[in-house]
């Protein structure tokens, strides 16, 4: 039987009480986020707000699977909206360093306001992420949700920090953990083309889903019994159409 497509009302209501549980929450990252939305009746009101703009966006389709479609553009958005501060926050970029990253993506902005307009920007982000997250993988039941976007997400952190290490000497970035910094090698500004071309599949992946559940289902069927559960990163397929 055909699903009946939700109403913004309901999409607000299962995102706030996300962001609710999220704040009750062990996980740190979430419980984080949450706390800073919630901090003041400001900051919460401008998420609200923000939120439910990207909301009615998703409510104004009448039919489910094209809500689920919106969904799926929406997270995407978010996932590079947040992947800045995420990158500064993850590599500790201090100083000139950090400058110069933020001069690139903010040219207008004074550094201090960059700052702050950045961690703004990624606290809303990453929160209205969880909220769609949520939303796809158990209100709307979306298996896009699933593997496909957590691949398109690891693969983006990926290719955003090689991208952001050519803006900036590798000397000035300092990862969280040393000694795994000390056993990878350097970052390879020419690997930047392949890592788009895979965030490509990955996009079309998940913006289409029937055409891709197929293959999806049988590379994780082979990488179970591999005993592999690594990211795959490149995808053996080929588009419809595709030579």
């Amino acid at each position: 039987m055909q699903r009946s497509a939700f109403s913004h009302a309901r999409l607000m209501r299962e995102s706030t009480d996300r962001v609710a549980r999220a704040l009750r929450s062990n996980d740190a990252k979430e419980h984080l986020v949450a706390q800073r939305v919630l901090a003041t009746p400001g900051s919460w009101n401008a998420w609200e707000l923000e939120h439910s703009g990207l909301m009615r966006q998703v409510a104004d389709f009448v039919v489910l699977r094209n809500q689920a479609v919106a969904l799926r553009h929406a997270s995407l958005r978010l996932i590079h909206g947040k992947a800045l501060f995420e990158y500064l926050r993850k590599h500790n970029v201090r100083g000139g360093a950090r400058a110069n990253i933020l001069a690139h993506f903010h040219r207008t902005l004074h550094y201090s306001h960059a700052v702050v307009v950045e961690h703004t920007v990624y606290v809303r982000k990453a929160c209205s992420y969880l909220c769609a997250s949520h939303l796809g993988a158990d209100v709307v039941h979306d298996p896009a949700f699933l593997d496909p976007m957590q691949q398109y997400e690891t693969l983006f952190t990926e290719y955003f920090e090689l991208y952001c290490s050519t803006l900036i000497p590798a000397a000035d970035v300092q990862s969280e953990s040393e000694s795994e910094s000390e056993s990878e090698s350097e970052p390879e500004p020419a690997l930047l083309p392949l890592l788009k071309q895979q965030l490509s599949e990955w996009r079309w992946v998940i913006l289409n889903p029937k055409q891709s559940l197929t293959h999806l289902k049988r590379e994780s069927e082979l990488r179970r019994a591999a005993g592999d559960t690594q990211k795959m990163r490149l995808l053996k397929f080929q588009k419809p159409g595709g030579k």
